[in-house]
């Protein structure tokens, strides 16, 4: 199935499917979650990022037990550093 990706400020490595703009699609398999599509664009599990589906916050504890449907929106937000 296919999903829209945001990638906010994305600094990791180029990922197929994603513009440098840090959107895309991508074309996951039926069931998958979100900790299964963090894990495929290499987003550490230390991380703490923000991740929203169809902008609905989904928490870090649930990101395996989330699972994704076709044409969701998933936008990942980096941690935010600076002061």
């Amino acid at each position: 199935m296919k999903i829209r990706i945001k990638l906010v400020a994305h600094a990791g490595k180029p990922v197929a499917g994603i513009g440098s703009d840090g959107e895309g699609e991508l074309y996951v398999p039926d069931g998958a979650t979100v900790g299964d599509v963090m894990a495929r664009l290499d987003v550490a599990r230390e991380t703490l990022t923000m991740t929203l589906v169809n902008d609905e916050v989904v928490r870090p504890a649930l990101h395996d037990a989330h699972v994704l449907a076709a044409g969701d929106l998933l936008t990942v937000f980096p941690p935010i550093e600076g002061g």
